[in-house]
């Protein structure tokens, strides 16, 4: 929690300080610019010592009170320089004398603010010199060494035979088998099932097991490799202590000429391979080590590295595996056929999660009623070992912990778009701005370093083969949740349990204030810590949270901001709003927040035929720090008057001004979806000045006749394409498939006026994703020489994947396909027979030219 409030409070400095072109409050004395200068350093040494202290720090009590006091301090200074600088605000249209005093007052908090945390940076610099007079280096005898599991496999035989395969067969050099998935996945029983089997056995001279213990040192694996071979086999004596050298000398020459099996269990450090290769030698005799992991990282992978990802088990094999558990009668009765669906459900595939609910529920006569318990257990505490999982959370570092407790604002099983997820982060203040990174792709990559981790499941790709969407296991959720409530950061309200008007007691208890339905019934509550975030995932949520400080507002219905316009002035630190309708005031929040990033209104329904479209004032633009402005196609708007240098993404409903060229205005736009409505045939003007453009959505409403302005309106850096109901003529396909950089095409009712798309030659070079859904198409093509002769296609030499969808006038899929050795997936949707069978045509033919190549047909509906 310290780093969360100092990370809230350096941000806010940030953001109303130091921002170019954008203070609200300037600093113009150089007395000023001094005190806020050493307050921000005073507060990132601060913040460097809590994230090298905090993790691993467990029982010190010195350094979990400095701790708590470092939070306490962060969230009294933001509160107070957050409550000075909005009397500052409000005070810019009264007398000056107001202004001048509140301006004063702002001044000698920042001066207090910076004494307090030079007083508290003099204590965590003697800690840390009393630390280290303390630190002694001690050599202790490693514990015995446990052996490998003996639970059975259920429902993982591929897994387990590939396993087998790569212990056995392939390479004649050292390789190392990662083998990585959440806690409770079953990695160390599919490990120990190979381990185990008769054939490994016979098949490697030395074998061996070591489990890492959580308190690793350099030593640690070296030591228990030394005794669990000693225990294999008589050629070693198992010492108490003998020299590091003399240690790794043993183990080396032990193992020479022989193969070898070792298997490092619960592998959390990887650092710690760097360690173990130099006393693991490479005698090219199909030598194996194998890594049981959460994570495991490519920085530090070995040269002949294999990763196995553990997956979720598929409902059947969920069931099996609770099945194996009973006797056979229990298996057969009634009751427990009554609970199958939700146990699977509730289990949500994860093999530990399954086996301790089977096993409760094999040793009771009321199924019901120990269900009933159960499920309530799963909910609100989860199965997994709650002290691996604080383990795991304790090695993450400070600015991914913030990250990871932040899921615990969605709810269980929820979707997160990534998108939002990352706007999210970004205007909590989670990241640092580096040199030659944007902020959106330092986010990312937490987000990658999550999965990577498996703390999170990746539930969508997108066409570019990024994640789209994400979501939290339920078992981790739970433990999310419960970190976070007791820093007192979160708190997550379920309405339903509540009558109207009783939330008054979460209004100041927490920094996250989420609205979901769940099962916990027990909440943390600081009266001190004032809400900075506000998510709604309910509707009908009758609850006033003071909006001084608030600085995120997501998912909102329009009523719970209706309710009270009249603080509407108090919203002066939003730097995120989602709405699902624009009300009335609204126009103004946008033009007081000017540190605004994003301004989403979407109810996700979109503009229907006969209904109103909403014409919004162009005061919107005048928010100085938009980055995101997200509109569905209900809401118009007037194009801006000055460039918006700071647009990158934009969804604007655009009836009359699409022909003009919009280059002037969004000159740094990225990321651009266009909404065209109109009465009469309608002429794009060009895009193609747009020079950082990369994806382009452009999509007409039924009935509107839109033609492009002329073929080379597009910029040549784009990146994505999708195109919906506008009318393309062949030269604008031509035009298209030359740009350099494409990678995604999405046409969707483009072929109005012709019924053949002939493809030119050398087009779509860098393509991997196309998809078609159009009613009219009857034929795709090159030229009529590659259905008679075969050569490598010069034409989407990399397309990956197609789809093709409600083509009920498509004869075939054209035969060049199978010269794309790239070629992964075909997805047909609403497609004639004829297709179909050119598909498995394709696939046949394409098997047999490039042998081992796969390729991968579904189909839905014909």
């Amino acid at each position: 929690m310290a780093c969360v409030a100092l990370t809230s409070l350096m941000t806010t400095m940030e953001l109303e300080f130091v921002q170019p072109n954008n203070r609200r409050v300037s600093l113009d004395d150089e007395a000023s610019i001094s005190i806020h200068k050493s307050l921000l350093e005073k507060l990132s040494s601060l913040k460097g010592f809590v994230q090298e202290k905090s993790v691993g720090a467990g029982g010190d009590a010195a350094i979990r009170e400095l701790e708590m006091e470092i939070r306490d301090f962060a969230l009294d200074a933001e509160d107070r320089i957050e409550t000075q600088l909005s009397n500052f605000l409000l005070a810019k249209d009264t007398q000056d004398l107001f202004q001048q005093k509140a301006s004063q007052q702002l001044h000698q908090i920042l001066i207090e603010a910076a004494e307090n945390a030079a007083d508290l940076l003099r204590i965590s610099n003697n800690i840390s010199t009393e630390e280290a007079a303390a630190d002694d280096e001690t050599q202790q005898q490693p514990p015995p060494v446990p052996e490998p599991s003996s639970n059975v496999m259920v429902g993982r035989r591929s897994d387990h035979m590939l396993i087998m395969d790569k212990l056995i067969g392939g390479f004649d050099e050292l390789q190392v088998i990662s083998i990585v998935g959440m806690a409770g996945i079953g990695k160390t029983t599919l490990a120990a099932s190979a381990y185990r089997d008769p054939s490994i056995a016979s098949h490697f001279d030395v074998r061996g097991w070591i489990t890492m213990s959580r308190e690793y040192n350099k030593n640690q694996p070296l030591y228990n490799i030394l005794w669990t071979l000693g225990q294999a086999t008589d050629g070693i004596k198992k010492e108490s202590i003998i020299p590091d050298d003399l240690a790794v000398e043993n183990i080396y020459n032990f193992l020479t000429g022989k193969r070898y099996l070792i298997v490092l269990d619960n592998f959390w450090n990887n650092q710690a391979w760097y360690d173990i290769q130099e006393y693991l030698p490479d005698d090219r005799n199909r030598s194996r080590v194998v890594l049981t992991t959460t994570h495991f990282s490519w920085e530090y992978a070995y040269s002949n590295t294999y990763k196995h990802k553990m997956s979720l088990l598929n409902p059947e094999e969920s069931w099996e595996l609770f099945c194996n558990k009973l006797f056979l009668e229990q298996r057969m009765s009634p009751k427990f056929e009554k609970i199958k669906s939700q146990v699977v459900d509730k289990c949500e595939g994860l093999p530990h999660s399954i086996v301790v609910v089977s096993e409760r529920l094999s040793r009771c006569s009321n199924i019901q009623q120990e269900w009933k318990k159960v499920k309530k257990e799963l909910e609100l505490l989860g199965v997994l070992d709650s002290r691996a999982l604080t383990f795991t959370y304790n090695q993450l570092p400070q600015n991914l912990k913030l990250c990871f407790l932040y899921f615990g604002v969605f709810p269980k099983r929820h979707a997160i778009s990534v998108k939002q997820l990352i706007r999210l982060w970004i205007a909590e203040g989670f990241l640092n701005a580096l040199e030659h990174k944007g902020l959106e792709d330092q986010a990312y990559e937490y987000l990658c370093e999550f999965t990577n981790r498996s703390l999170i499941i990746i539930d969508t790709w997108n066409s570019e083969r990024k994640i789209k969407t994400c979501r939290m296991h339920s078992a981790l959720h739970s433990f999310c949740v419960r970190e976070a409530q007791k820093e007192g950061i979160l708190c997550t309200v379920n309405a339903q349990k509540h009558p109207h008007g009783s939330f008054d007691m979460f209004a100041n208890s927490c920094r996250w204030l989420s609205f979901y339905k769940h099962s916990f019934d027990y909440y943390v509550l600081f009266k001190t810590n004032t809400p900075r975030s506000i998510f709604f995932f309910q509707e009908d949520v009758e609850i006033f949270v003071p909006f001084k400080y608030l600085r995120v507002l997501a998912f909102a219905p329009s009523s719970f901001l209706q309710r009270v316009p009249t603080h509407f002035q108090e919203l002066l630190f939003l730097r995120y709003i989602s709405v699902k309708e624009w009300f009335d005031g609204l126009d103004y929040i946008v033009s007081i927040n000017r540190n605004l990033q994003t301004l989403v209104v979407s109810n996700g329904n979109g503009f229907k035929v006969g209904s109103t479209m909403f014409h919004l004032p162009s005061t919107i633009w005048e928010s100085p720090q938009l980055q995101h402005l997200e509109l569905d196609n209900s809401y118009a708007i007037d194009p801006p008057r000055v460039d918006k240098n700071n647009i990158l993404t934009l969804s604007w409903l655009c009836p009359t001004h699409c022909t003009m060229e919009v280059d002037s205005w969004f000159p740094k736009i990225k990321n651009f979806k266009m909404f065209v409505l109109c009465s009469k045939p309608f002429i794009l003007g060009t895009l193609q000045y747009l020079k950082q453009l990369e994806r382009l959505t452009i999509s007409v409403s039924f009935g509107c006749v839109v033609t492009l302005g002329k073929p080379s309106m597009f910029p040549s850096q784009l990146k994505k394409l999708k195109l919906n109901g506008t009318n393309l003529s062949e030269s604008d396909l031509m035009a298209i498939g030359m740009l350099p950089q494409l990678e995604v095409l999405k046409l969707k009712n483009v072929f109005r006026d012709q019924e053949v798309w002939q493809v030119a030659e050398r087009a779509f070079c860098r393509l991997k994703f196309l998809h078609i859904e159009d009613k009219k198409l009857k034929r795709f093509l090159i030229d009529d020489k590659l259905f008679k002769v075969w050569r490598v296609v010069d034409s989407f030499p990399h397309l990956e994947h197609l789809v093709l969808r409600c083509c009920y006038c498509l004869e075939r899929i054209p035969q060049f396909m199978k010269n794309i050795a790239t070629l992964k997936l075909i997805e047909l949707e609403q497609c004639g027979p004829s297709v179909v069978t050119s598909a498995k045509y394709i696939q046949d033919t394409k098997g047999n030219f490039f042998g081992n190549a796969i390729l991968e047909i579904k189909i839905q509906g014909t």
